[in-house]
């Protein structure tokens, strides 16, 4: 889905960092915007007044900051709103501004980039105001979400991973997607090319970009040592209105997972196509033990853009999935932005599923949710991942969802 506006422009973000227990301050020289959550190599940082620096695990990143790696180094950041930024290889960019206000969970994030292949997981900020990421070829803008940028000097590739919207504009045009799994590439002076879904195994290549090396580095990889870094309490990957833990790596999702690393690799799965000698799932899992019997229970959480009688807002919620082995079908709950559905679930493909729920809830009447989704994972898939909508009088809804196998 995406939408084409003539005469939009993107402005860039102005700059202020908060002192602690203060409202929005300008930012000085040698404020800190966040810190170096995990490192692979030696990636290094350039205050605007001081010596470069290697980003060691806990080194402080202030605004104004260049920061480069070279074809060994990954980075990590973790911004001061819960925002979590993973730079791969061989990448250049600067920390243009950075705004935030913990009273009222606001503020602005804007970042130059250069050269390399960047994830960006929206913290508080993302949720009210869209997070600006400049490139030589474009201008995007990310609201509530995961995406993810290649970028050179000739072009640049921007995927929507996950949450409300992603905008990439150039020469004066604007390219909006709200679907996950798709990517606008822009060339450099060129205006925004249309959205289109992500090519097969082009997601996976980025990612393996930003893993860093296996059991090496700092903590085994940038990814790893993010996860235990402690240092954010919520970010867009773990949706909002819940009470989360102190650790990055707890959070809503199921078994206390935090899914702003799970999502990226979920949705990857379940939006690129499957090469042609991939493994197809049979259409009756049998064994010794009698599967043909057994159900499994996804437990995922949801999160998207709402339109309720003309005013737009972000909505969350949560879903349950009760899948017969045997039949290739099953049962569906949710309940999302304070309304309830039930319904049913069937298999849509070797990989997909789709579930038609119309509201259970008497204040909420004439709704109804559909969601299309597709199983991912080891063995019998163990993730679920994809897109919903809601329909109703004066009432629109549309967002990704994510859910794992129960224990």
């Amino acid at each position: 889905m995406s939408t084409r506006l003539a005469g939009a422009n993107l402005s860039l973000l102005t700059a202020a960092l908060l002192a602690a227990g203060a409202s929005l301050l300008p930012v000085s020289a040698m404020a800190k915007v966040g810190v170096t959550s995990a490192a692979d190599g030696d990636p290094r940082g350039k205050p605007p007044s001081e010596a470069e620096r290697v980003l060691r695990v806990g080194v402080d990143v202030q605004a104004n900051e260049l920061i480069t790696t070279s074809a060994t180094d990954r980075a990590h950041l973790m911004f001061l709103d819960g925002t979590s930024l993973s730079v791969g290889p061989n990448a250049q960019l600067t920390i243009d501004k950075f705004v935030y206000d913990p009273a009222t969970k606001t503020g602005d994030l804007a970042i130059n980039a250069s050269k390399g292949v960047f994830r960006l997981v929206g913290g508080k900020i993302s949720k009210t105001n869209a997070i600006s990421v400049t490139t030589p070829s474009s201008t995007i803008g990310i609201r509530g979400g995961i995406s993810i940028f290649n970028v050179d000097q000739k072009e640049t590739t921007s995927i929507f991973v996950f949450g409300i919207s992603m905008t990439v504009g150039a020469r004066g045009k604007m390219e909006i997607v709200t679907r996950p799994g798709f990517q606008v590439t822009t060339l450099f002076g060129a205006l925004p090319g249309l959205a289109s879904a992500v090519p097969p195994g082009a997601l996976s290549g980025f990612l393996a970009q930003l893993e860093g090396s296996k059991g090496g580095g700092q903590s085994g990889g940038a990814d790893q040592a993010a996860q235990n870094s402690g240092f954010s309490s919520a970010n867009s990957g773990q949706g909002s209105g819940n009470t989360l833990g102190n650790r990055f790596g707890s959070g809503p999702g199921p078994r206390n997972a935090n899914p702003s690393n799970i999502v990226t690799n979920a949705i990857t799965n379940a939006f690129e196509t499957a090469p042609s000698n991939a493994p197809t799932l049979p259409s009756k899992v049998v064994s010794n033990s009698g599967q043909m019997t057994q159900t499994i229970t996804y437990n995922g959480v949801m999160g998207g853009l709402v339109r309720n009688n003309g005013s737009f807002s972000y909505g969350t919620g949560s879903y349950t999935q009760v899948w017969s082995m045997g039949t290739n079908s099953g049962t569906t709950t949710a309940n999302f932005n304070n309304s309830s559905y039930s319904g049913t679930t069937t298999r849509n493909g070797n990989y997909g599923f789709q579930a038609n729920m119309p509201t259970t809830n008497p204040n909420t009447p004439g709704r109804t949710m559909t969601m299309n989704g597709a199983f991912a994972g080891q063995g019998y898939p163990s993730t679920q991942a994809g897109v919903f909508t809601v329909t109703g009088p004066r009432y629109q809804a549309a967002g990704g969802f994510l859910g794992q196998k129960a224990p």
